[in-house]
């Protein structure tokens, strides 16, 4: 494994877990994330913000990495991640239901740190598995 591919894992692992200070270090101070919400800071602050969203709302979190591929300056992962739904998430109250989704995310390094991401995950099967049966369509 590359120093790359490791500072992508621990990243990836470290937000999952809510672990801020290992998660931070693994980022530049240049760091942009292209895929942040609307609204919010898409630097090194926004950090705090994103690892707070996650373990306020899903707990028990385990991430794990299916795919890793380097090239060059880029490092991309496949991941699932599982957790379960015990806070508001995207003004969906906590329903208590396990979760399971999946994502691509992309990093591009300076050195042996982060400097960009871009990640792309299942945000309308992941809202489906915690949306109110009474809102869901008949099936």
């Amino acid at each position: 494994m590359s120093v790359r591919t490791d500072v992508a894992r621990r990243a990836l692992t470290s937000l999952a877990a809510g672990e801020l200070p290992v998660m931070q270090s693994c980022f530049a101070d240049n760091f942009v994330f292209h895929t942040q919400r609307r609204g919010k800071p898409v630097g090194r602050s926004g950090l705090p913000d994103r690892a707070m969203l996650l373990t306020s709302s899903l707990h028990e979190a385990t991430l794990s990495i299916e795919l890793m591929m380097e090239d060059g300056d880029l490092v991309t992962c496949r991941w699932r991640g599982r957790a379960v739904h015990r806070g508001e998430l995207l003004g969906v109250p906590a329903s208590g239901a396990p979760v399971e989704t999946t994502g691509i995310t992309i990093f591009r390094f300076t050195g042996n740190l982060i400097s960009e991401e871009w990640t792309e995950f299942d945000g309308l099967g992941l809202l489906a598995q915690i949306a109110p049966r009474s809102r869901r369509a008949p099936a």
